[in-house]
């Protein structure tokens, strides 16, 4: 697709990107109109700066005066007994709810009453300690990548509540959280380094930029493609701003762009060969996750996902048959388990779009497939060796692999393990 709209912005996801060059067109920058029309700022040969390394996205917040409960609790446990490692927390939930300034108390508690839901990625216990505001209470300094709110500052009398992932179950309350809503009462927005795209086509719309350039910038999405020009990932709304331009090192008659911020969320450089097997085209053998590390793993799953997007694939029947097989020899780790299980049901590169967030409370029950099916997990026993000491649970007691049993089981689904 080369024109500069009039496509539907739902079809993004399914349109074949091309241009005439010799050169692979590896990202396109789109934007939608009020009216659902589709802008092509630009075509680009390369990014630069797209993967950053995730320790510098993370923060450390100091949870004060906490009544920690469940695995929390046992994770702070740990600590009293004398200097241990960092304790890995999985997924945790923070909901900050508040009165809204000026409501009337007597008033309908749907105006009256708004919260703040923050997430925190990858979040691990690096501290605790006696409450430094009551001794029978803790303080917990937890290190973690932050998501949430940035546009007001910290609210007065809220109520402060942790959850196993936003939507699970609750693992405590606490006073406040140093750090969240940043040093000056508001967070400031997360940091973001420049990128710079290399061998770019821009269309009708940047080029008039490039000529007067504006302050603010276009929200854009950037596409992400494989070879063959269909999309494998995309990132919305990210800030159009174009710090300078020059002929591109690539030649003709091309331009590189450097962009003053990228992607809120870019991928860690570990996990490229994933993004580079991926450029390649969707996997046509199982298994092809098998070697990668965890965070690789964790990344591929994504690409799972994000195919089964953007071909509107069904969770539960894209294969014939009532029986699946899953291939256990090399789930090691919850993402191994997540890419095997995806391929058992969808295929090499496939994706089985469960809630996995039921495993840790969320009140939906699991997702029905649309033609419930038999599972014959082969090698189960690595999984149960692997994940032995793994609970997602807020209680911190069932084994993670008695979890998935249970909730294939409670949507439909007869596992038969072998």
């Amino acid at each position: 697709m080369t024109s500069e709209g009039g496509r539907d912005a739902v079809e993004i996801l399914e349109t074949v990107w091309t241009w005439e060059r010799s050169l692979p067109l590896k990202y396109v920058l789109v934007s939608e109109e009020w009216d659902e029309e589709l802008i092509v700022w630009a075509h680009c040969a390369e990014a630069d700066g797209l993967f950053v390394e995730s320790a510098s996205r993370r923060e450390q917040l100091t949870f004060v005066g906490c009544s920690p409960t469940g695995r929390l609790l046992k994770a702070a446990e740990r600590f009293r007994h004398g200097p241990v490692e960092p304790v890995d927390l999985g997924v945790l939930g923070l909901i900050v709810e508040f009165r809204v300034p000026g409501a009337d108390p007597a008033g309908d508690p749907f105006h009256t009453y708004d919260s703040d839901r923050w997430g925190l990625r990858a979040p691990f216990l690096i501290g605790c300690q006696p409450s430094t505001v009551d001794p029978t209470l803790t303080d917990l300094v937890i290190e973690a990548e932050v998501e949430g709110p940035v546009w007001r500052g910290e609210p007065a009398d809220a109520e402060w509540r942790l959850f196993n992932g936003l939507g699970g179950d609750r693992l405590g309350a606490c006073h406040r959280v140093e750090g969240l809503y940043g040093r000056y009462g508001k967070r400031p927005f997360p940091a973001s380094p420049p990128m710079r795209l290399i061998g770019c086509q821009p269309g009708e719309r940047l080029l008039r930029q490039l000529v007067r350039p504006r302050g603010d910038g276009d929200r854009v999405t950037l596409l992400a493609l494989d070879r063959t020009g269909r999309v494998m990932r995309h990132q919305e709304h990210m800030p159009l701003r174009v710090i300078a331009s020059r002929p591109s090192e690539l030649g003709g008659s091309l331009v590189d762009l450097w962009l003053e911020e990228g992607p809120a969320h870019r991928p860690d450089p570990v996990v490229r060969p994933v993004w580079d097997a991926w450029f390649e085209g969707p996997p046509a053998e199982p298994g092809e996750w098998i070697g990668f590390s965890h965070e690789g793993r964790t990344e591929w799953a994504a690409f799972a996902a994000a195919k089964q997007d953007a071909t509107k694939q069904d969770a539960g029947g894209q294969l014939p048959g009532p029986v699946r097989h899953l291939d256990g020899r090399y789930v090691t780790d919850i993402p191994g388990f997540v890419c095997a299980i995806g391929e058992a049901v969808a295929g090499p590169g496939g994706h089985y779009d469960q809630c996995w967030h039921t495993l840790r409370g969320c009140p939906c029950g699991g997702d029905m497939p649309r033609s419930p099916f038999t599972l014959i997990w082969h090698d189960a026993d690595v999984a149960r060796r692997a994940l032995a000491a793994v609970t997602v649970d807020a209680a911190g007691e069932t084994p993670y692999l008695d979890g998935v049993l249970r909730l294939l089981a409670q949507v439909g689904i007869a596992v038969e393990l072998r």
